[in-house]
C-alpha cells in the first residue's frame, strides 16, 4: 500500500512533467474506480482544464486545475501513475488514460480499491475522507509537545503511528522501518515511552519519511516516469532474516490483525 514517501515522490515525479498541461481528453476503462460522476461525465468535466498543480494529503494526491476543480486520487491498496511523452496505447491493467493537448498522457495503472473523484476546490472541506485526516508529520503542524500528547491512552505505539486520524500518511510499512530505526517494539504501549523515547522517535518519524521521499520510497513503488524507490527495507517483510545492525534475527508476528517486523535484540 503506498504511503506518505511513495506518494509524496509519486506526487514530485507528477508535478515535474504536469504542471501546465492541458486536459484534452480521459478514457475509463473501469468505471469502478470513479466515485463521483458517471464516465462520461467525469471525461467531460475534465477535458479542457490546465493542471496548475499538483498536492497531497496524507495518502491521496490532489490535482488542483484552473476553474476551481480539484481531481483526487486515493491509491488505497496499489497504484501506479505512469507518465508517457508522446501518449503510448494501454496496457490490460490501465484503469483511466488522461491524454493532453501536447500528444503526452497519463495513465492509471494496476489500481486496488483506488479512488478517482471530481470536487469543486471550494467544497474539499466536505470530503469526509480529507476532514477524518490528522495532522501531516512533515508539517510544522506536527511538533514534539503534539506528539506527546497523541500517546496517552491504550494502544501499541505502531497502533498510534498509523491511526490516520491522528497522524496521516503513515500506514504499516513505515511505522514498522521507523520504529526499528528508533530502537523501539512495535507491539510497545505508546503510554509507557519515557520522555527520551519519544524525542527520539518524533525525530525518527520526520527523518525515516524525509530520507524515505529522498530514496523514491520501497523498493516495489514506480513514480511517474517509471523510476522505482531504492529504499533498503531493514525489517518490514524480512523476518527469518538477519537485522541490518548484526545483533539479531527479525522476528514476524501479528499485531492487530497485521504483519508485525522487529528485532528482538535491538528494540525494546
Amino acid at each position: 500500500m503506498p504511503e506518505l514517501p511513495e506518494v509524496e515522490t509519486a506526487r514530485r515525479s507528477l508535478q515535474r512533467v504536469l504542471r501546465g498541461k492541458v486536459i484534452a481528453a480521459v478514457e475509463v476503462r473501469s468505471p469502478a474506480v470513479v466515485r463521483t460522476h458517471r464516465p462520461r461525465a467525469f471525461g467531460i468535466g475534465l477535458e479542457g482544464k490546465r493542471i496548475e498543480r499538483i498536492a497531497r494529503r496524507g495518502k491521496v494526491l490532489l490535482f488542483h486545475l484552473r476553474d476551481r476543480w480539484t481531481l483526487i486520487f486515493h491509491f488505497k491498496l496499489w497504484g501506479t501513475l505512469r507518465f508517457f511523452r508522446p501518449a503510448v496505447p494501454p496496457d490490460p491493467q490501465t484503469a483511466v488514460v488522461m491524454t493532453f493537448s501536447d500528444g503526452s498522457g497519463l495513465q492509471f495503472r494496476e489500481l486496488q480499491l483506488s479512488e478517482l473523484g471530481l470536487h469543486r476546490t471550494s467544497q474539499l472541506d466536505r470530503v469526509p475522507y480529507l476532514t477524518s485526516l490528522g495532522v501531516d508529520p512533515l508539517s510544522a503542524a506536527f511538533t514534539p509537545a503534539r506528539f506527546r500528547g497523541m500517546l496517552s491512552g491504550s494502544g501499541s505505539i505502531r497502533a498510534v503511528l498509523t491511526d490516520q486520524e491522528r497522524i496521516a500518511g503513515i500506514g504499516n510499512l513505515w511505522a514498522h522501518e521507523i520504529l526499528h530505526t528508533a530502537r523501539i517494539r512495535p507491539d510497545r504501549p505508546a503510554s509507557s515511552l519515557t520522555n527520551a523515547e519519544v524525542q527520539v522517535l518524533y525525530r525518527t518519524v520526520r527523518s525515516v519519511l524525509r530520507r524515505a521521499i529522498t530514496a523514491g520510497g520501497e523498493p516495489e513503488f514506480v513514480d511517474a516516469t517509471g523510476r522505482k524507490g531504492r529504499w533498503r527495507l531493514a525489517v518490514y517483510g524480512r523476518g527469518g532474516q538477519r537485522c541490518p545492525r548484526g545483533d539479531g534475527t527479525i522476528k514476524v508476528t501479528r499485531l492487530g490483525g497485521r504483519p508485525s517486523f522487529y528485532c528482538p535484540k535491538c528494540q525494546r
